[in-house]
Order: C-alpha cells, then sequence, then structure tokens
C-alpha cells in the first residue's frame, strides 16, 4: 500500500530565514530562556564563551542552544522537532503544558503535535506486521516534506530498532517504519531518495537486498545512482540532503571492502566532486558559499549565512576522510559558525539551518573523538 500523499500547494524547499520565513510564523527557534544571569541553570549555560579548544567551543555551542532554545508543542511542529532530533537525538527537549519533557520518547508515545502525521497502515507479507505510514505533505514546514524525511533524520539518533511507536491503540517499532521505507521504495511518486537512503543505510547496515511492494528484490545502488546524476542547483537546500544521502550510501559500501562500481561509483564520485567543490568555493573567513556548489557567494544576513554554511558543514563532517578533520580549512569552518551562533545567541532562527549546523558541530566533533584526534 502506497504511503497517502497529502494534497497540497508546492513550497519550494530552500532555506527560510529568520525574517521572513514560514518557520517562523509557526515559531522559531528563539532562546527562551532568560540570557541574563539564572541562579537556577547551570553558569556555564548563561554564555557561550570564545576561549579554550575548538572542541570546548562546540561543546559550549551544542549545550547553549540545546538548553536555550526550547521547542513547544503549541508554538513549534514536527517538522522541526525532526530537524532538532538530527543535532540531539533523545536529549532534545519540548515544552509540553509548561513542563520540559524528551521530545523523542513525547512523540514516539503518542503524543499530539502539528505536522505528526503518523498511522498504521496494511500489513507487510515480510514481516507480517501493520506497515508504518509517515504521510508526505510535499515542501512543508509543518509536517514531513519529503519521503522518508522523518525516519531519515530520527534514524541518525541510534534508535534501537526495538524502539515501540505508539500509533492509536497499537504500538509497532522503529523497525516496522524501517520496512515499510523498504517496502515502498518503488512508489515514491517524487523519485527523490535522499532520506531513505540515511533511514536504510543507519537502520539496516548489514543488509545488502530486500523484497519490495513490486515484488523485486532490490538495493540501495540504484537509488544511489539516480540521486548522483541530480542536479545539486535544482535540490533542496543547495543538494546538501542528497548529498548526505550519498554521502551515508558511500560509507555503508566502504564498510563491505568492495569496489566501487555502478551506482556505488557514481555515488562516491558525487560526493569527492562536491567535496572539492566546497572547498574551492570557500569564503576567506572559513564560512561555505551561501550558493552551495553552485557558485561562491556570501550574504548580509545572518541566518542565510548560518544556514548554508550549517547544512555544508553537517556534509563535509559526515563525508571527509578522517585526516581532513583536523585540516585548516576545516577549523575555519567550525570555528566561523560556532562565532556566528554566539553571535545569534539572542535571536530568533530558522530551525532548519540552525539544527543542520549544530548537527555539523556535533558530528565532527564525535569524529574528532573517535579518530582520537585534537585540533
Amino acid at each position: 500500500m502506497p504511503a497517502r500523499v497529502l494534497p497540497t500547494r508546492l513550497i519550494p524547499h530552500r532555506i527560510a530565514f529568520a525574517t521572513a520565513g514560514l518557520c517562523l510564523l509557526l515559531g522559531g527557534c528563539e532562546p527562551n530562556a532568560p540570557l541574563a544571569s539564572d541562579p537556577t541553570q547551570p553558569a556555564d549555560s548563561n554564555r557561550l564563551v570564545s576561549n579554550g579548544s575548538l572542541v570546548e567551543r562546540i561543546d559550549q555551542t551544542l549545550a547553549f542552544n540545546r538548553d536555550r532554545r526550547l521547542l513547544d508543542v503549541d508554538r513549534n511542529a514536527a517538522w522541526q522537532v525532526a530537524h532538532g532530533v538530527v543535532a540531539y537525538g533523545n536529549d532534545l527537549k519540548l515544552q509540553v503544558d509548561g513542563k520540559s519533557v524528551p521530545a523523542l520518547e513525547y512523540l514516539l508515545q503518542g503524543g499530539q503535535m502539528r505536522g505528526w502525521e503518523i498511522d498504521t497502515g496494511a500489513v507487510l507479507a515480510s514481516t507480517q506486521r501493520p506497515s508504518v505510514q509517515a504521510y508526505v505533505e510535499a515542501g512543508s514546514y509543518v509536517g514531513q516534506g519529503h519521503v522518508d524525511q522523518f525516519l531519515g533524520y530520527l534514524s541518525q539518533a541510534s534508535l534501537p530498532l526495538s524502539t515501540p511507536i505508539r500509533l492509536g491503540d497499537q504500538t509497532l517499532t522503529i523497525a516496522d517504519w524501517g520496512r515499510t521505507a523498504q517496502h515502498l521504495v518503488p512508489n515514491n511518486p517524487y523519485r527523490e531518495y535522499s532520506w531513505t537512503l540515511i533511514a536504510l543505510t543507519n537502520l539496516f547496515p548489514d543488509e545488502l537486498t530486500w523484497t519490495a511492494a513490486d515484488g523485486k528484490e532490490w538495493t540501495l545502488e540504484p537509488l544511489a545512482e539516480f540521486e548522483a546524476k541530480q542536479d545539486l542547483a535544482e535540490s533542496p537546500c543547495g543538494g546538501m540532503h542528497r548529498l548526505m544521502g550519498l554521502a551515508h550510501t558511500v560509507r555503508y559500501w566502504k564498510k563491505r571492502d568492495l569496489p566501487f562500481r555502478g551506482g556505488w561509483l557514481a555515488a562516491k564520485q558525487a560526493v569527492d566532486q562536491a567535496v572539492e567543490t566546497i572547498k574551492k568555493y570557500q569564503n576567506t573567513d572559513g564560512s561555505f558559499s551561501t550558493n552551495y556548489t553552485i557558485r561562491p557567494g556570501t550574504s548580509a544576513d545572518l541566518s542565510t549565512r548560518i544556514g548554508t554554511t550549517g547544512h555544508t558543514l553537517e556534509f563535509l563532517a559526515y563525508a571527509i576522510e578522517p585526516g581532513e578533520l583536523t585540516a585548516p580549512w576545516m577549523q575555519r569552518s567550525v570555528e566561523r559558525l560556532c562565532d556566528w551562533l554566539e553571535s545569534a545567541s539572542d535571536v530568533e532562527l530558522e530551525c532548519g539551518g540552525l539544527y543542520h549546523g549544530l548537527s555539523g558541530l556535533r558530528i565532527y566533533r564525535d569524529r574528532l573523538a573517535k579518530a582520537n584526534l585534537s585540533p
């Protein structure tokens, strides 16, 4: 049974800015905790500091934006929470009836929120369990704007496959949601697989094939090949989501120590070329082009710069080789993003660009630690 596609006018999925974005009409990510000294808060959460090591700065930036930019169930929407999960996973908090609760736990246990359009569907032959239907509203900043977008973001939170999802009077699991995504691959009405690649490589990293709704055996290779051929300039957020899907696919294939051929090679070439183009267009202050991989560029608008550099850093932090993590060009980009987030500490920001940037900082820090590197 294909996922229901909600009828809606198409909203171009580009970076929405703090001054006039649809997200801010719904409620952006504002520092809604007090900025002045507050004896009830830890001392180091009241401000961002610029000294110390780069890792310490990243930790301070992550902590500040986690603790001070609080999402609210009445003001924000599921689209914004899903983006916050990319950066903070289970640590993301949500204000519900004046109380701070774990955002993921709230939604997965049946909590209600605008845009959280998840339901049970037909039983899958492969599992003999109900499917998980995540409805799509193309281009939405409220609900799921792309096929498998929410699942792709949740899959990066390292949730066990057995994690329960309460849907009405039934309880399914993250595994059920992932199997549904596999099943519906041939029925994707938009022919866009960025988040599907992210979800399936994270949820089922050791699986090579599956049988989908058309009765055929599938692999990720044709999805990767299709994505690698798409025009980044015409893709959401300068193609950074498309590149993230490809980067996840490249890492998934590398773990098998098999040669890169066909769609796997196309994915790797697209990722490698994008990294080189991003480096070529990097601004002298360390930030990345506001035109992504299209041409050089910058902007006078701080929210725009945070959004574009943040999206780009997230892709790079995941995609580049470990030895490049401490390269000067990468360190400058991390420092610049921390600078800008510090400058915007009392400013409401568009949630998508903010959380993708914070996700980039987290991925960068975690990979440094894993490789035992010190910038």
